[in-house]
């Protein structure tokens, strides 16, 4: 499962939403779940997250993989191989 957590309206997660979107198409047994710290602030501190373009990936209900600000998308497909 692939968690991503953004703001629609900022550069760096449009950035990413454009190649999660389309790592959405290519990963077909990778979960997708997005959301926005500003609309969903409870889900952000749960989870401990306090930067918008946070990307995390569970494997087996736990996190394997955090990053923040990651726009390379040879660098986010490797996390989401991890």
């Amino acid at each position: 499962m692939l968690l991503i957590l953004g703001m629609k309206l900022a550069t760096t997660c449009k950035a990413q939403i454009k190649i999660l979107d389309q790592a959405e198409k290519e990963f077909k047994d990778v979960l997708f779940l997005s959301f926005e710290q500003t609309k969903d602030k409870e889900i952000a501190k749960q989870l401990g997250i306090d930067y918008w373009t946070t990307i995390v990936v569970y494997k087996n209900n736990k996190e394997v993989q955090r990053s923040i600000g990651q726009m390379d998308k040879a660098k986010i497909y490797e996390l989401i191989k991890s």
